[in-house]
């Protein structure tokens, strides 16, 4: 049996560094594990321009990182490692960020994969190309969820996938074991051994509806310290993704800018893990009350403002864009509220979402206003193109906002069962209807986006699998929007007609 059975990752390139990873299994005894790495120019390791030893214990689960230095820009790199009874690991390829004057950047955006509502054909298909420069996350990366759910979430699929461990995930060695469960999967594998990972969070790392002091369904009676549990899912995160502390003080931070040379600055936040709770009615318009936390918030506007890149991109992992209107049909209500666009009942926005802190989201709006600045969202299971606008001011794009579809995660035809592409359609045309700031929307499919960036324009486009409930290599590019440089209007758009 192989010492590495969950494979090796790559992460948070910059245009002279890499986060490498891997973990041993081979350690019965749990004794530490001396590893031996290297990186080389080829596949073949013929032309090495790295190596060394890292260790692998159980104060880290086993896992093992190393931060490597010294590399060119907007190059690929061959990494793997090595056991001390000289098992060798598979061997992983990675890219380093552009640098200076950059011509084209090409990247794939994920989000939600949930294990026991599908297969992850996703992630493999993005392993397929050869031409990514990153893959990014938008959160969900796991589920903490049980195999039997509490009655707001949604059970899994009758595959043969359930979870491990089959309770909610509260514990570090919890967290661990989901972890452990995700890397196994050989669709995970081979996406993380093709490309790099640059990530932030959403929610399900942690618990569902999860905020600055809780969770929907942290119970501390049962659950023990909101606190304890919070600090096992991060710990666990940073063991298990190849991923590198923003700053080594401050174990939690995950919110950071990436420069992507001169063509463009991602602004990486975390919307979760430092708002204040989620609030229904005109309690939510509270001024004091914040999303992002308020150094977060300092660091994203002073950033927005000082960019001097061509393009600004906001990876967001809550739907920023108007996703309630008056007078949105009844008979769409409990649809769109179990996909967390609409509260329940259909009388105001999803509290969850950033709607649900409009005084934070329209400052948010007003910094977004610059040209050529695009927000790329997850967390809602669904894919669509939307106009973001100042509020009171219908009509007026300020950016676009694009957001993927979920890996796996259950979305309309999962929740009610109806069958895909059987009333979906009629849902979305009365969403879209109802919504004028809304141009498309898939309401039932699965996969990712792929966003090519260049100075002149953004393309997006969203590619579909055929199902997630049985493994396939089968995709299909579903729709596709561009942005033009020094226009925030959605053109060029190939949206089917539902």
């Amino acid at each position: 049996m192989s010492s590495f059975r969950h494979g090796v990752a790559s992460g948070d390139p910059t245009p002279d560094r890499v986060v490498i990873w891997t973990r041993f299994s081979g350690s019965p005894a749990q004794d530490p594990a001396e590893l031996r790495w290297t990186v080389a120019e080829d596949d073949r390791f013929k032309a090495v321009v790295g190596s060394g030893s890292v260790t692998a214990g159980p104060d880290t689960d086993f896992t093992a990182q190393v931060d490597v230095g010294g590399l060119e820009p907007a190059t690929h790199y061959w990494y793997r490692f090595e056991a001390p009874e000289g098992d060798v690991s598979p061997t992983g390829r990675t890219k380093t960020l552009p640098a200076g004057n950059v011509e084209r950047v090409r990247f794939g955006v994920v989000s939600c994969a949930k294990f026991n509502a599908g297969f992850f054909n996703g992630y493999g298909r993005l392993a397929d190309r050869a031409d990514l420069d990153f893959v990014l996350h938008l959160g969900d990366y796991i589920y903490e969820a049980s195999e039997t759910p509490p009655a707001n979430q949604t059970p899994g699929a009758d595959i043969g996938r359930p979870f491990e461990p089959r309770n909610e995930c509260v514990t570090l060695a919890d967290y661990r074991t989901r972890y452990a469960q995700y890397h196994a999967d050989p669709d995970t594998q081979a996406m993380h051994a093709a490309h790099p990972l640059i990530a932030t969070l959403d929610d399900h790392e942690f618990a569902d509806g999860a905020w600055r002091g809780g969770s929907d369904n942290h119970d501390e009676q049962r659950d023990g310290p909101w606190a304890d549990r919070r600090a096992a899912a991060f710990r666990a995160r940073r063991e298990w993704l190849p991923v590198r502390l923003p700053d080594p003080a401050q174990l939690d931070r995950v919110y950071r800018s990436v420069a992507l040379g001169n063509l463009a600055d991602m602004f990486i936040i975390d919307t979760r893990t430092g708002r204040d709770q989620p609030v229904k009615g005109s309690a939510a318009a509270d001024p004091a009350r914040t999303q992002l936390g308020h150094v977060q918030r300092d660091w994203l506007f002073d950033g927005l403002r000082k960019s001097r890149a061509k393009w600004r991109l906001l990876a967001n992992s809550s739907i920023l864009g108007r996703t309630w209107a008056r007078g949105i049909p009844k008979e769409l209500h409990d649809g769109l509220a179990w996909l967390k666009l609409i509260n329940t009942g259909g009388e105001g926005p999803d509290a969850d979402q950033w709607e649900g802190y409009p005084y934070e989201r329209n400052l948010l709006i007003e910094h977004l206003a610059r040209e050529n600045t695009v927000v790329l969202s997850g967390d809602i299971h669904i894919g669509m193109a939307l106009q973001l606008e100042r509020a009171g001011a219908p009509g007026k794009s300020i950016a676009p906002e694009f957001v993927t579809a979920s890996l796996t995660s259950q979305n309309l035809d999962d929740k009610t069962g109806w069958g895909y592409r059987i009333k979906s359609p009629a849902v979305e045309r009365e969403f879209l209807a109802a919504l004028s700031n809304v141009l498309w929307t898939d309401m039932d499919s699965h996969g990712y986006m792929l966003a090519d960036l260049t100075p002149d324009r953004l393309r997006i486009e969203w590619w579909f699998v055929d199902t997630v409930l049985e493994r396939t290599h089968n995709e299909r590019l579903g729709a596709s929007a561009e942005v033009k440089a020094g226009s925030p209007e959605i053109v060029n758009y190939n949206f089917p007609t539902t």
